[in-house]
């Protein structure tokens, strides 16, 4: 394909990927109401009993729907956009990997999911018990809504996109940037580099930035393991040489 090619492939792919997400956001505005009510169920457990959120603006609740409907369509569409990220990259795939594509686009799917409902179930408890726990009675939480939809999508997006890392690393593999061995070797090395995430994509709070540098540091494994054992016979590189092969990897 030529250059033109390429970027007409892509603007292709971005269109019908915006139509999915947009129809998936359509879909969740007719459950906004729910979807809003099972945000803030972890938040109200941690909170005095009969005690709500609030919003300041007249248009906070509105656009409190609308921000949900938004994240909860992207999410919703998952499985749309990514397939239309894999069949960007396919013309440049091998026949045997374009038939792991639908495989590879389920694995996305379930790890984003997975990484949605990690955040929602463990790290939404674990982090607002935290913070609440400073008040007092000088000190009385009043959480605004807004404020906290804020938190809760950032930790969602946090570990949905931390649960990517399996297919990170099988793909630097196939580029033959990585091997197993050479992810064995430098396992201390990543730790520090997981710690240092959470704490950069998480809230300051020492409990979410720690459970986040340990779900990377399983998916860590699950790399190796996923790298070591040739899953979807991707642990090839560009020149169709194993890796270790092609020159020992890093």
């Amino acid at each position: 394909m030529s250059l033109w090619g390429h970027l007409a492939e892509l603007r292709s792919r971005l269109l019908k990927a915006l139509l999915g997400i947009a129809a998936g956001c359509v879909l969740a505005w007719n459950l906004a109401d729910r979807l809003l009510d099972c945000l803030l169920r972890p938040v109200l457990k941690e909170l005095p009993s009969g005690q709500a959120l609030v919003f300041t603006g007249l248009e906070d609740a509105f656009l409190l729907l609308f921000k949900t409907s938004l994240w909860a369509g992207f999410l919703l569409a998952s499985p749309w956009w990514l397939w239309q990220a894999w069949a960007f990259v396919a013309p440049a795939l091998t026949k045997r990997e374009k038939q792991a594509v639908p495989r590879l686009t389920a694995l996305a799917t379930l790890l984003l999911a997975g990484g949605a409902a990690f955040a929602y179930f463990l790290a939404f408890p674990l982090t607002f018990r935290f913070f609440l726990a400073f008040s007092s009675e000088v000190l009385q939480p009043l959480p605004a809504a807004d404020r906290y939809l804020s938190l809760a999508m950032g930790l969602i997006l946090a570990f949905a996109l931390a649960f990517q890392l399996p297919l990170l690393l099988m793909f630097l593999n196939r580029l033959g940037l990585v091997e197993a061995e050479g992810l064995r070797r430098r396992r201390r090395y990543a730790i520090v580099v997981f710690f240092i995430a959470g704490a950069l994509l998480t809230p300051p709070d020492v409990v979410s930035q720690v459970a986040l540098a340990a779900v990377l540091t399983g998916l860590y494994e699950l790399s190796i393991l996923l790298t070591s054992r040739n899953f979807f016979g991707l642990n090839q590189t560009l020149t169709g040489k194993s890796p270790g092969a092609a020159g020992g990897g890093s």
